[in-house]
């Protein structure tokens, strides 16, 4: 007798980059396509799942994504000053067309994200981070210059700032 296996999900290959995505299907059903793992050190899967909004009301659909406009929310307070993340008016009322699923269509402009990269992995100010930025910029420009294929001590000055 032989034994049957049951289906087993894809994996996702370590260098593989994935994208996620969503496809509306008929009536208030969707299928999703996402990666799961049980933890960090574990093997990513794809995973496809059909949910059926069938008989959800407005004010559960509303319910449901309040907890990622609520984390996306406190995502743009992390990326303000702490004096504009603690003041009180600063989104106090949000758009969540505008303020929220708009921008996140928006791509972002690369040097915003490297300098916010650099504030995150090495604890820096934004204008320690922007400072560095430059400064690596500047020595690329230079080894570009000079004919040479690497920025060489570009990558030095990134960690030295830290």
């Amino acid at each position: 007798m032989s034994q049957v296996q049951s289906p087993q999900l894809r994996r996702i290959g370590d260098s593989e980059v994935f994208s996620p995505k969503n496809e509306f299907l008929a009536g208030k059903k969707v299928q999703s396509t996402f990666a799961i793992r049980r933890d960090s050190k574990s093997p990513r899967y794809e995973k496809v799942v059909t949910f059926d909004f069938s008989g959800v009301s407005e004010q559960q659909l509303i319910e449901l994504s309040l907890y990622a406009v609520k984390v996306r929310t406190a995502a743009l307070l992390r990326n303000l000053s702490p004096d504009q993340m603690l003041a009180p008016d600063v989104l106090s009322t949000v758009d969540v067309v505008a303020d929220v699923i708009e921008s996140e269509r928006k791509s972002t402009d690369p040097t915003t994200a490297a300098i916010r990269s650099l504030q995150k992995a090495l604890g820096i100010t934004e204008e320690v981070a922007r400072a560095t930025l430059e400064n690596a910029k500047a020595q690329a420009d230079k080894a570009k210059a000079e004919g040479k294929s690497k920025a060489g001590p570009a990558a030095k000055t990134l960690v030295k700032t830290s």
